[in-house]
């Protein structure tokens, strides 16, 4: 995906990622046997055995602690490198595609750029827009109307520009036949969208994240777009370090899914951000008319923690670091795309399943 991508922030960063895909670590310090005497105490040895019980309980959890950066490192690596490929075949696409057009018109490609006219932006999408990322903004509308305006200006030149480029590719027969980084995902969690559609994208998410906050109606549109080919399923990620009430409301929505209210739960939970305590989560169950004995006593409970759990673990696995951290097909998508970025994905993704002939 265009835009797509990560790097080392230093060079001991770098020199990890090589080593975990090389191979495992190989100890510098061995390990001694268990009767290895380590010191002496007035002239008396003291074995290994006797302090290796200590050493083991301080080890474990670090060797996890480094176990899990090296994942997040190796894949990290991964994906940039996947992601690299795939922006730099894009970019000589599009670079070909505009000077065989420029040719065809006897013109420029900047000339052609400059031609290309982005859809005005109205006061109604810009109060649409305030009132879907009000609880993200936090600020009042008259404060903001003019950022949120010159936002959205932007990302329809750039969408504009975008559709341009892509009508230019059909008409030239431009085909990427280079096939992306895919990963092997679990698909479980609660869903929107057909059993059969030919694309799911698996979401790892955290309900007080401000950016999982402005994907949620970016997706939500898009299933709209997509009825049929398309499914969603959404996975926890609350990142408790820097959300503190990310936990409860990840643990909320899995008591609101235990009443079948998952996704009338999810949209209130991401529409109000800013009010995720306990109490809050309490009196939201209550306006949803779910159970609110029962989903009281789940949430006080911590009985949703297991679900939340387990797909805290997949995200370790799959090396995640920040929300939203999405999956498509397998293909790795980082960060709030707009929703012209994920339209082009779809279409990427389904153009490839009919060239195929099956997802």
């Amino acid at each position: 995906m265009k835009g797509q991508g990560f790097c080392c922030l230093a060079a001991a960063c770098c020199w990890l990622a090589n080593a975990a895909i090389g191979g495992a670590f190989e100890p510098a310090v061995a390990t001694p046997s268990s009767d290895a005497a380590v010191a002496t105490v007035n002239g008396k040895p003291l074995a290994y055995a006797q302090v290796s019980s200590d050493i083991d309980a301080k080890l474990e959890p670090m060797q996890h602690k480094y176990a899990v950066q090296l994942q997040q490192l190796r894949l990290g690596n991964e994906r940039a490198r996947s992601g690299l490929i795939e922006n730099q075949i894009e970019d000589v696409i599009d670079q070909r595609v505009l000077a065989l057009e420029a040719t065809a018109r006897k013109s420029s490609t900047a000339a052609l750029l400059q031609a290309v006219k982005a859809r005005v932006i109205s006061d109604d999408q810009v109060h649409a827009f305030y009132e879907s990322q009000q609880a993200q903004i936090g600020q009042p509308f008259a404060d903001v109307a003019a950022q949120i305006k010159q936002y959205l200006e932007k990302e329809a030149a750039a969408e504009a520009r975008d559709n341009y480029v892509h009508s230019l590719r059909k008409k030239y027969k431009a085909v990427v036949t280079w096939e992306p980084l895919r990963e092997e995902i679990e698909a479980r969690g609660p869903q929107r969208g057909p059993n059969d559609a030919a694309i799911t994208i698996v979401e790892f998410s955290d309900f007080q994240c401000p950016f999982c906050g402005r994907l949620e109606p970016v997706l939500r549109d898009l299933l709209k777009e997509y009825p049929t080919q398309v499914r969603l399923l959404f996975r926890n990620m609350p990142l408790a370090a820097v959300h503190p009430n990310a936990q409860k409301a990840a643990e909320a929505g899995v008591c609101a899914d235990n009443q079948g209210k998952f996704w009338v739960m999810h949209d209130l939970l991401y529409a109000e951000q800013n009010s995720l305590s306990a109490d809050a989560l309490k009196e939201k169950a209550k306006r949803l008319s779910l159970d609110s004995a029962a989903f009281d006593d789940c949430l006080d409970s911590g009985h949703g923690g297991v679900a939340v759990k387990t797909d805290l673990d997949a995200g370790e696995h799959l090396g995640i670091i920040s929300t939203p951290a999405s999956f498509l097909n397998g293909r790795f998508v980082g960060g709030a795309l707009p929703l012209f970025q994920w339209r082009a994905l779809v279409d990427d993704e389904l153009a490839r399943i009919a060239r195929k002939g099956s997802p």
